[in-house]
């Protein structure tokens, strides 16, 4: 196993090309610099020792590199804004380091490579958000809205975290996870095992990211040169669909007459949203519960704490705060009971 010419650490070379000196770019960085700053001065034998560079909680500066202005903050914020303006694709490490007026390898002391960039991009955005958030009262429901309404936000104003967080491995950033936990949070109370709380929320997000589609190509379409989106809405699909005609399409027909209507993707949004949460409501009326015991529970806790018995549980599947009501989801044969 080769080691490194730098750190002196071993590591694992490709198959294919020539032998690397140095197991990451990083390392080879510094050695380009060392080599740049040539061998170090002989000190006078009765020098004083030099005195420790000051803690600055940030690497040290070295060549093509400002270290007052360069920060991983910095570095993320302006990478945000690269992806925002042209698209992922249009981001590169030399791209963000020209935009600080700073040299691209000056940016490996703060990040590993570009795919750490892109997880610290969608953690900040993520957390600018407010995805995470606390919501405010309303029960499950306006929960699941809040959270739901924050991502379509999220890909309105950075249309690149959707290719981003709609994969089987999204980043784990500490506010993607939040917002997750908080999604799966709205739930609580209901009774419902954290699997189909699980695959409710995903539901309904994957309901956002879905539309989210349709948004990103929208915004996309805006950017490219040609005809323009309006153009295409107005004059191309109506020449097609021949609404004014007999037409084979009728029914599509009858949208291109109130074309601005159906091209409105956030009333789409919003009908789709309610639509969904209208179907949890409905799969959690569905369930069996055990009223009685949770009556006997709740009233047992009242008791226990100095207060009156309550008369009834009030159910949260309707949306609504209230003490949980017990169910067993895992039992396909309940349902019927």
């Amino acid at each position: 196993m080769p080691i490194c010419a730098q750190c002196a650490r071993e590591f694992t070379r490709l198959s294919r090309g020539r032998a690397p000196r140095y197991c990451s770019r990083a390392c080879q960085a510094r050695a380009y610099r060392a080599r740049k700053a040539g061998p170090p001065k002989a000190e006078p034998a009765n020098a004083p020792p030099a005195a420790a560079p000051p803690r600055t909680g940030r690497p040290p500066a070295g060549p093509g590199r400002s270290s007052g202005t360069l920060s991983v903050l910095a570095i993320v914020r302006a990478a945000v804004r690269i992806a925002d303006s042209e698209g992922l694709d249009a981001l590169s490490m030399r791209r963000v380091a020209d935009s600080l007026g700073a040299g691209a390898m000056a940016l490996y002391h703060y990040v590993t490579g570009k795919d750490e960039l892109i997880e610290l991009m969608v953690g900040q955005v993520y957390a600018d958000s407010g995805a995470a958030a606390p919501p405010g009262p309303g029960g499950w429901r306006a929960a699941l809205e809040h959270v739901a309404r924050a991502e379509w936000a999220l890909y309105t104003a950075h249309p690149w975290t959707l290719r981003v967080l709609a994969t089987v491995r999204p980043p784990l950033a500490p506010s993607v996870l939040a917002g997750a936990e908080r999604a799966m949070a709205a739930l609580d109370g209901t009774g419902v095992d954290s699997l189909t709380v699980h695959r409710l929320t995903q539901s309904v997000l994957g309901q956002v990211q879905g539309l989210g589609l349709l948004r990103v190509s929208e915004i996309e379409a805006a950017r490219r040169a040609g005809p323009s989106l309006a153009h295409w809405r107005t004059v191309t699909a109506p020449a097609v669909l021949m609404p004014d005609r007999d037409t084979p399409y009728p029914r599509l027909a009858s949208t291109a007459r109130d074309a601005e209507a159906a091209a409105d993707l956030d009333a789409l949004f919003e009908f789709g949203l309610a639509r969904i949460l209208d179907g949890v409501a409905l799969f959690l009326d569905g369930l069996p519960d055990r009223t009685e015991h949770t009556e006997h529970t709740d009233q047992a806790s009242d008791t226990a704490h100095g207060g009156a018995a309550r008369p009834a549980a009030q159910d949260p599947r309707a949306g609504g705060d209230g003490p949980a009501v017990h169910r067993n989801v895992a039992d396909p044969t309940a349902r019927g009971r």
